[in-house]
């Protein structure tokens, strides 16, 4: 057909799939990335390749939109709620899957140091995609949910740092070269700080912008075309577009008299966009990886996920976080994509050889974990029984 029968097509299996998801009582987003599958390549084979090409710039303007409404989340008052133990919460869930998955590869699949220090790096990383479709479909609201939010959050700078450390020493480790400590330590740290300071600016821009309009469709534009911005500019210097988004969320949030109105105007686009990112999301899933993922992988997805729940319960233990928080946090923090997959890729090509090895193994975890991934986050939600709080809010 065409690309616009196609929009179409994605937008309508999305919603129905997605309306049948619910009445089974899974996430409407498991829906998107089934029905996705089923009208994709891996299945009936119902779109053109085109669709399939345009997915990357429409994946880029819905997780634009995902960081900045969790940087709406990450404010002075919620900080102050949640306290600075929050900090200490996200560092110790990403350390958690870290060495977990770098103990597990090293002593049970007798990997070598530096492929171990990799598939940890990469095992750090959340993805916030699924879990803020998952809150706002259940209309979750308290300390569970926004310490889920500000975790997600804060975990994108850990794993690229912890990326960072790893990539460092496995260069040293594989091709002889001297340590670096501009590359290893100084590079990732100066680039998560000029992410935030290009978000931070725009986010100021946005905030004078907004003053001087009175309409909520003016708002709507200047936000959207702002976060669009944003993420354009992040992608063309090499930054993380969801580190900028976020920040530019979070300065709106923090500095702005009409943070509500602001946010407010950008609800009506976001279903529509978010139903045609997960359900083209499930188009691009190549489930014949499946086949590959062998013993490698599945142990890839096991370690991470005992890591994240064990790493939050000792944070949420030693900060006495709220007992919902210790029980039920790691398994809201089960989904993993779109960084996991971008570091994946980067290692492929920084390593030639074992790259390609970790590359496969995480692109397959990834159809695993984004297919569980929003049912573990609606079941978290769901114990912590803060479904359908934000109504009463």
């Amino acid at each position: 057909m065409n690309l616009i029968f196609d929009l179409g097509f994605l937008l309508l299996a999305g919603f129905f799939i997605g309306k049948a998801a619910g009445l089974l009582h899974f996430p409407a987003v498991t829906g998107y990335l089934v029905a996705g599958i089923i009208i994709g390549p891996s299945a009936l084979n119902l779109l053109s390749p085109q669709m399939l090409e345009t997915s990357v710039w429409l994946s880029h303007a819905a997780l634009a939109l995902i960081a900045f409404a969790i940087g709406s989340q990450f404010t002075r008052h919620n900080i102050k709620r949640l306290g600075n133990g929050i900090f200490l919460i996200a560092i110790l869930e990403a350390l958690g899957g870290f060495l977990l998955v770098f103990l597990a590869m090293i002593f049970i699949f007798k990997q070598n140091l530096a492929v171990s220090l990799l598939f940890g790096s990469i095992a750090a990383a959340t993805a916030p995609a699924a879990t803020i479709m998952v809150i706002r479909e259940l209309r979750a609201k308290g300390v569970f949910t926004d310490t889920l939010l500000a975790v997600v959050a804060i975990d994108d700078p850990i794993c690229v740092i912890l990326f960072g450390i790893a990539s460092g020493f496995s260069t040293v480790l594989l091709k002889g070269e001297s340590f670096s400590f501009f590359n290893t330590i100084f590079r990732p740290i100066s680039e998560i700080l000029a992410a935030i300071i290009l978000g931070v600016v725009i986010g100021l821009l946005l905030v004078s912008l907004t003053k001087k309009v009175k309409r909520e469709l003016d708002l709507q534009v200047l936000t959207l075309g702002s976060i669009l911005v944003a993420s354009g500019l992040a992608l063309f210097w090499n930054l993380s577009p969801l580190l900028v988004c976020m920040a530019t969320g979070s300065t709106v949030g923090n500095i702005s008299r009409r943070r509500e109105q602001v946010f407010r105007s950008l609800r009506g686009l976001e279903t529509p966009i978010y139903v045609l990112f997960f359900t083209l999301s499930g188009a691009s899933l190549q489930l014949n990886l499946l086949r590959q993922v062998g013993l490698l992988g599945l142990g890839y997805v096991v370690f991470r996920v005992i890591g994240k729940v064990l790493g939050a319960y000792i944070g949420s233990s030693i900060t006495d976080a709220p007992q919902v928080v210790k029980k039920y946090l790691g398994l809201g923090l089960v989904p993993q994509a779109g960084v996991a997959l971008g570091l994946s890729l980067l290692v492929r090509q920084q390593f030639p050889g074992i790259g390609q090895i970790i590359a496969t193994a995480v692109i397959a975890a990834t159809v695993i974990y984004e297919l569980i991934g929003p049912l573990c986050a609606k079941i978290a939600i769901t114990c912590a029984g803060e479904v359908g709080r934000a109504e009463s809010n």
